[in-house]
């Protein structure tokens, strides 16, 4: 039953419902604010950076030498809305099309309009392969499916466009190389079979990407002396891009990355690809106290104050995407004065030290992660001193928050 259904059989209109609700994003445009006052209101939000998401895949695709991108989208788009980074990369011309690993992340997109291809990574029975293909979603084949490809072809009239997932040492996904063609044999006996493109992963280790290339390319020519083209090759992803320049091949394939963030410590450390932040995730405070000496906070009482000394409550937690970490390793910026998370932290709420002076009033503006002077508040400074990763760190960001692209 969809939310529409479900809102007519309790009786309630989608109408009255959506004036106690949030709009998702996938519910309202990309520039689109929910429909309550948001830059007033105390919850957390995020600020997605259009111009920075640009940038980033730019360079990523200067970096390839121009190659086309395949920018991934799992997780909600690294925890950046889904629909609201496809709908800003429509418009970029070195974007080549979407990848996504969830058949729901993959109907959300064909649903929400974009017209470049969406490739689907993750697995599919064939009942979720049927419903795929009829929204034009281009599955990754890994077994031979042709007898069900031809079927579908014939009944909506139309070639069945495939990404051929090879297994070149990950171990994961994927048709081991040395088994691959006969499956490709299989497949490329059909006419209505379409090789849009043949993707494989890379371990991310220095000395064995190489050696997975090489067999990738030898399919690849083994293949084309029999006739069959596979389309599109495409393996690397940020780590290859930035490590791996043999791995560039035909298109490149993106994912934490174009989100402002580095594959690995020595990305970070060279920037050889400079890369911007392409988030803020804010709050406001929502009360100021001053406690007194020997006053106590949060679960367990592990804040004592030594001192009276002025606290302001936020309305964001652990549920929110803010790490636990948080208390006691990071700050937040407060009327451009970094202020330390203090005490615990809990579900929908953490506290911060003011100090001595009331320095913050309620309805203040706080910028939890986000671009400061002093970088101390990046999504790389918060991953490290958190020790939670910047890709948990991205893809922990509750897909409720309210997304603004600006």
């Amino acid at each position: 039953m969809n939310r529409r259904s479900f809102l007519a059989t309790a009786g309630m209109t989608p109408f009255a419902m959506s004036s106690v609700g949030r709009t998702t994003e996938a519910e309202s445009t990309p520039d689109q604010s929910p429909p309550y006052p948001l830059p007033n209101g105390y919850e957390p939000w995020l600020e997605i950076k259009k111009d920075a998401l640009t940038w980033n895949v730019e360079q990523l695709s200067k970096n390839a030498g121009g190659k086309p991108v395949l920018a991934v989208l799992k997780d909600h788009a690294y925890g950046h809305g889904i629909v609201g980074v496809a709908r800003h990369f429509e418009s970029v011309d070195v974007v080549h099309g979407y990848a996504v690993v969830k058949i729901q992340s993959a109907i959300d997109l064909a649903e929400s309009g974009v017209r470049k291809p969406i490739v689907l990574l993750g697995p599919t029975t064939d009942f979720e392969l049927e419903y795929v293909v009829q929204h034009n979603i281009i599955p990754a084949v890994y077994t031979d499916r042709s007898d069900l490809l031809v079927k579908l072809a014939a009944k909506y009239n139309r070639p069945m466009k495939i990404h051929f997932y090879v297994d070149t040492g990950m171990g994961r996904v994927g048709v081991p190389y040395y088994q691959a063609m006969p499956v490709v044999e299989a497949l490329a006996a059909h006419n209505e079979i379409v090789f849009d493109g043949t993707l494989t992963e890379l371990t991310e280790d220095d000395d064995f990407d190489p050696e997975q290339i090489r067999r990738f390319n030898d399919l690849y020519e083994q293949a084309n002396q029999k006739g069959i083209e596979l389309g599109v090759r495409h393996a690397a992803s940020s780590g290859g891009i930035f490590h791996v320049p043999v791995a560039h091949l035909d298109m490149v394939r993106p994912g934490i990355s174009l989100y402002g963030c580095f594959p690995d410590d020595e990305a970070e450390k060279s920037r050889s690809i400079p890369l911007r932040t392409t988030f803020n995730f804010k709050t406001r405070v929502m009360y100021v106290k001053q406690i007194r000496q020997g006053d106590s906070l949060q679960y367990g009482r592990n804040y004592i104050a030594e001192k009276p000394t002025w606290i302001a409550t936020l309305p964001v937690g652990h549920a929110d995407g803010w790490p636990r970490q948080t208390a006691n390793n990071c700050n937040v910026l407060i009327n451009g004065r970094q202020y330390p998370v203090v005490a615990t932290l809990s579900a929908n709420h953490c506290l911060v030290e003011l100090g001595d002076e009331k320095t913050a009033e309620m309805g203040d503006e706080v910028l939890l992660i986000g671009e400061t002077e002093d970088q101390g508040l990046t999504a790389h400074a918060v991953a490290s001193k958190t020790g939670v990763g910047v890709y948990t760190l991205l893809m922990h960001l509750n897909s409720w928050l309210p997304r603004r692209y600006i």
